[in-house]
């Protein structure tokens, strides 16, 4: 029998509408809490190292999409990969093609460590990744606090000073933050050799604001912690705007003393200062008892991924 499936290269200026249906479509079967809008695939084409070119696929049965590869180039030698298929073609082998195509790319651009991730409650993609030798190293995902949880008084110990990016306008401060302060938390990225290109102009600040970045300085004066806001940075599957935060980073000196809780206070709080909404944060590589902090400021869990890592020969 002939393999149904033609698996060619993306284009977007073709494909984007019917590969957002397609999306959609996944979306509202899996529930895995994808962003599948056309909106959130026009904003990928600016993505670094994007290439849909040479780094993404589309599988098509009978003349329409039915499948979706991508393979991500990231900093430090890193891939992260997303492979899926409408539930009416699984199991025929295609999630596996696509797969062996995403890492065959991987490996053509010298990647050493692949990430790829799975909603908790999907079993079949998380069998899937199993099946292919994907080890559990994490996990990534959102939570969301309402309009109504208010911000607490708070404070840093005696020493700690928060600052924002744009009292710092600091780039080698900055990379140097992105880098320490997630440092072995998987789904981050960070650079260990910055180009000047980089050091001149951040990538980060192509999406936070400098005024809306803010670090927590150790009494030695060193960053020791990272946090960043996006006001309206989120939109919900009904249309309704939330505020975002990034999950903070804590250098790993003081990662277990539960800096985190200041640091997303202050950050909600700084959202507050312009409107009151709901704040999505999304968290990644986060351990459980992090998490506990943020559900004891009033953060529900809304969706997590188990984070799946392959080592390459």
């Amino acid at each position: 029998m002939d393999y149904p499936f033609n698996i060619r290269h993306y284009v977007p200026e073709r494909d984007l509408s019917s590969l957002s249906l397609l999306l959609t479509e996944i979306e509202s079967i899996d529930h895995d809490g994808e962003d599948a809008s056309e909106e959130y695939l026009r904003a990928s084409l600016v993505w670094p190292n994007y290439r849909p070119e040479q780094d993404v696929w589309i599988a098509e049965w009978e003349g329409r999409p039915t499948g979706y590869g991508v393979a991500l180039e990231q900093p430090s030698q890193r891939c992260t990969i997303y492979v899926v298929v409408h539930p009416s073609q699984r199991r025929k082998g295609l999630g596996s093609r696509l797969l062996d195509l995403t890492l065959h790319r991987a490996r053509e651009l010298d990647t050493k460590n692949v990430l790829a991730y799975a909603n908790e409650h999907n079993n079949g993609s998380n069998a899937f990744l199993t099946h292919h030798k994907f080890q559990q190293v994490g996990s990534s995902g959102a939570m969301k606090a309402s309009s109504i949880v208010e911000v607490p008084p708070f404070k840093f110990p005696a020493g700690f000073t928060l600052k924002r990016y744009s009292e710092v306008h600091d780039s080698s401060v900055l990379l140097s933050a992105l880098r320490d302060c997630y440092l072995d938390m998987w789904g981050h990225q960070y650079h260990d050799q910055p180009t000047a290109e980089d050091l001149q102009s951040p990538p980060f600040l192509k999406y936070y604001d400098a005024n809306n970045i803010l670090m927590l300085f150790d009494p030695n004066n060193k960053v020791c912690g990272f946090c960043s806001v996006k006001p309206e940075g989120k939109i919900g599957e009904d249309g309704s705007l939330s505020d975002l935060l990034d999950g903070p980073g804590i250098v790993q000196e003081y990662r277990e003393q539960g800096y985190q809780r200041q640091l997303v206070l202050a950050g909600m709080g700084h959202l507050r200062q312009k409107r009151t909404r709901a704040i999505t944060l999304e968290f990644w590589g986060d351990k459980e008892n992090t998490l506990d902090i943020y559900r004891s400021i009033g953060f529900e869990m809304v969706n997590r991924h188990v984070a799946y890592h392959k080592e390459l020969e």
